[in-house]
């Protein structure tokens, strides 16, 4: 109910705001707040008066209305201080915000005064209160009432924590954000703003050596004089750990809980060194920036101890995440042990303390020690991969790691429970660079948040893995170009990114209007649209190209980029399989299938490579017209986000034509037709153009010295890289199809190749689904199936909810009477320890198949809970 508007008609000669601004009366806004504010609650309702302030608008803090001084009153408080704000509510028969961070937001007429009334649940509920007021009301012109988009509403976290993560992979850029306070206070308002409500740091992870373990970055310790980090003096000791202590205040100020990620306990090189030349060999030996004295010897002790100090060093610590295994130095008869102690220390130093534990290579017996010993130990997995796959955990995972704890949920989600699981997506190996933001995947992904009683997620910062590799001394490399760059920080440039990951997490249902306005507000109201539907379309991009057509091989975030690689030359393209194998048909299995005419409700290549193309086509149409829109009158951001637009599209025709390219490279292999050698080829130069439009759109807008990874194992510095190795790819597949021979006489003939059929559309699933069901008892599913031409055959596919399974298939019956067909999971099956989930595949006459639910519009399975 939004009353203000009619309150402001009945006052009209004393609030109508364009007449006041025409004689020049400042209107008065008495800002009624409690009579004490935590930090947060104090930053959303100073940005609240700087909003108004930008308004034009007088505004003055009290502790109780008059409303004698003013013409506007603004209530802003906290349930439990019970100040204005909650009498105001309390007298409107409104009911209180509930739960954490929850908020209301209420339109009235109070002591005669037009009013809004903004309340939370806690300092965090209050500042969200206040800032989405604030915004609402920089959306207003100057002259106009500034409160008509202020809306009534009420909301509560739908994913209780929203996290985003930071890497110190590099000694320069890092400090050279850690000393800048200005920095982390744009950052973290950018955070509040956005509704992110957790911040981690990872020390340790693929740099080197450099902060493995980062205790001495910090202090020494006299029970251990030999431990060092070589090189830093006292003097940087206090100033860094000065440093990070108001990094922490500054994230706390912002309602953001701030976690220590301590990911190296001791440096060994190896898989530790991160691909960067020379850094295992300087494992053992005393070395600048590194840290020298742990051994085998004083491994445990000494990190238990340094844990300790660490806590009483930065007691404003909110959690702990370590890494557990090989990775993180601990070989595997150290990990026992050395946790067992880490554990018992940390609950006699903080036993309220969250403690998130990497799953990777995680044995259940130190999740139970953890637990054993009281501690709230919470398990944390990779979502995709190290990449940023689709909006959904994998229908199947990749062979080659089913049955471990690599990734994805494993067999973590067993009952009875006693631990959470954190989803923490690894969109840093993936969407490193170019402009991300998709209200709809984060809609869905944190649907999928929820999963085993789910209440948390973590994404990756945008240039997460920026100057990996480099020397720890080396400056920061610009991203833009000079002439292009129109930010004072590089993390502005994705202002989007992070506000769809914040706010949808928070709300799925907060209105496109938020960032609607932002758009119409940078761009223009014609151009703002277009670019904003031009985004969306495209970050639905790189996340299908991880899904279908990415070799497993990149799988690591320290070798693998959608956004820059090329994915190797054609004949190992061709063999990828993609990393949802249950959805997408690899190109060695459609050409086989191809071969022997066999159906599958599978994904083909030939269906990706459409959806590629017309996605593409979808963005550069929005790019058209959002360039038409503002003609020659082009801001550097314009610019930068075109750019970012056209390589994308770009990349999706790459891989459009690179797929029927790998297809008939395959039916080469394996029959030896020389025709779809041919075939393969002509769709090869087709993507080499497609890979030479990339180049062309990224022109000098970007830096030709791109550092996001560790050039010397592969990672480009700019797509033209990749355009030449493409190139001369397509030069020597173009030398062996002249020295291939046709098939010879008298061998087997070639099979026939089954074409696609002129009738594409697959069948319509309409599927009635099973929420719920009882230990021991039969599950029936039940669909009702339809094709023009007819249904050759429908299938039920389900296990339980453990990845180490694969799918247990019954075939669908049609009842003649009802025309519905139906399977049953046997109650053998449904047993205590696992949920269930099952989805339906169905084949037309015509071979065209299709997997339901459809994982383009939602989750592509069904999960039955069992009652316990």
């Amino acid at each position: 109910m939004n009353r203000l508007v009619g309150i402001v008609v009945a006052h009209t000669l004393m609030l109508s705001f364009a007449g006041v601004a025409s004689v020049g009366a400042a209107v008065r806004v008495e800002l009624v707040l409690d009579a004490a504010m935590d930090r947060p609650a104090e930053y959303g309702v100073s940005e609240l008066e700087k909003s108004l302030g930008e308004r034009g608008l007088s505004v003055r803090r009290v502790t109780e209305a008059t409303g004698s001084e003013s013409d506007v009153l603004i209530f802003a408080g906290v349930v439990s201080n019970d100040g204005g704000a909650v009498r105001a509510l309390r007298g409107l028969e409104v009911s209180m915000p509930e739960g954490p961070e929850a908020l209301v937001i209420r339109h009235a007429e109070l002591k005669g005064k037009p009013a809004i009334v903004l309340c939370g649940s806690d300092a965090r509920g209050l500042m969200y209160a206040a800032l989405d007021a604030a915004d609402r009301i920089s959306w207003s012109r100057k002259g106009t009432d500034p409160f008509v988009r202020v809306r009534d509403t009420r909301e509560s976290p739908y994913v209780r924590e929203r996290a985003v993560s930071i890497y110190t992979m590099q000694r320069a850029y890092f400090e050279s954000r850690l000393y800048d306070e200005i920095y982390w206070r744009r950052y973290f308002g950018m955070l509040a703003h956005s509704r992110i409500n957790s911040f981690v740091v990872v020390f340790g992870y693929e740099n080197g050596g450099f902060m493995a373990p980062p205790y001495p970055y910090f202090f020494d310790m006299a029970e251990f004089p030999q431990v060092k980090l070589v090189g830093i003096t006292a003097e940087q000791q206090q100033r860094n750990t000065a440093a990070f202590k108001r990094m922490i205040e500054i994230a706390h100020a912002h309602g953001v809980d701030f976690t220590a990620a301590i990911w190296d306990h001791i440096y060994r090189g190896g898989v530790q060194a991160g691909g960067i030349e020379g850094a295992s060999e300087k494992a053992g030996r005393p070395t600048e920036g590194l840290v020298w004295g742990v051994t085998t010897e004083n491994l445990a002790a000494y990190n238990k101890t340094a844990i300790r100090r660490f806590l009483e060093v930065f007691p404003e610590i909110d959690g702990l995440q370590f890494r557990m295994h090989g990775e993180s130095g601990l070989k595997g008869d150290e990990m026992k042990g050395f946790w067992h102690e880490v554990f018992g220390m940390v609950h006699q130093m903080r036993p309220e303390m969250r403690v998130d534990l990497r799953a990777k290579e995680l044995p259940d017996e130190i999740i139970e020690d953890g637990l054993d010993q009281g501690l709230p130990v919470r398990v944390t997995t990779k979502y995709w991969m190290e990449q940023m796959g689709l909006p959904f955990h994998p229908t199947h995972v990749n062979r080659q790691n089913q049955r471990d704890r690599r990734h994805g949920y494993a067999d973590l989600l067993r009952y009875p429970q006693r631990y959470k699981v954190h989803w923490r997506l690894w969109n840093g190996g993936t969407t490193r660079l170019l402009l991300w933001g998709d209200p709809e995947y984060v809609r869905r992904f944190a649907e999928s948040a929820r999963l085993y009683d789910g209440d948390s997620f973590e994404v990756n910062e945008m240039l997460a893995t920026w100057m990996l590799g480099e020397p720890h001394e080396a400056k920061p490399l610009p991203l833009l170009n000079p002439k292009y760059r129109y930010y004072d920080y590089e993390f502005e440039r994705y202002w989007h990114y992070y506000q769809v990951w914040g706010r949808v997490g928070y709300n799925p249902q907060t209105p496109a209007e938020v960032w609607g306005r932002e758009f119409d507000r940078r761009f223009g109201p014609q151009a703002g649209p277009a670019l904003m539907k031009g985004l969306h379309l495209a970050s639905n991009i790189l996340p299908r190209i991880v899904a279908a057509s990415y070799r497993y091989q990149l799988f690591p975030t320290t070798r693998g980029w959608a956004e820059m690689m090329r994915i190797d030359d054609l004949p190992q393209y061709a063999d990828a399989e993609g990393s949802d194998i249950q959805q997408f048909l690899s190109m060695r299995d459609h050409a086989k299938s191809l071969i022997e005419g066999t159906d599958t409700a599978m994904r083909r290549p030939a269906e990706t490579s459409r959806w590629f193309l017309e996605t593409s086509n979808q963005v550069l149409e929005q790019v058209a017209q959002a360039e038409k829109s503002v003609g020659n009158k082009r801001s550097r951001e314009f610019i930068s986000t075109i750019t970012d637009l056209k390589i994308l599209a770009g990349l999706a025709q790459y891989h459009s034509h690179r797929l029927p390219a790998g297809v008939s490279y395959n039916l080469y292999k394996q029959t030896g037709d020389l025709a779809a050698f041919d075939e393969a080829l002509g769709h090869e130069r087709q993507a080499v153009a497609a890979w030479a439009r990339v180049v062309d759109a990224a022109s000098d807008v970007y830096s030709h010295d791109l550092a996001l990874g560790v050039h010397r194992v592969g990672f480009p510095r700019h797509w033209e890289e990749e355009l030449q190795k493409l190139k001369s790819g397509l030069e020597r597949l173009e030398e062996s199809r002249q020295k291939a021979q046709p098939r010879a006489a008298g061998s087997a003939p070639i099979p026939a190749r089954r074409h696609t059929p002129d009738e594409t559309q697959p069948p319509q699933v309409d599927l009635e689904r099973v929420r719920s069901a009882l230990p021991g008892q039969n599950v029936t599913v039940t669909a009702r199936v339809q094709d023009s031409s007819g249904i050759k055959w429908a299938r039920l596919r389900y296990r339980h909810i453990t990845q180490f399974e694969d799918y247990q298939t019954e075939e669908m019956k049609c009842d003649p009477e009802t025309g519905l067909w139906s399977a049953t999971i046997p109650g053998a099956f449904v047993v205590p320890p696992w949920d269930l989930m099952y989805f339906v595949e169905a084949v037309d006459t015509q071979g065209n198949g299709r997997m339901y639910p459809d994982m383009d519009v939602e989750t592509p399975y069904v999960i039955v809970e069992l009652g316990r």
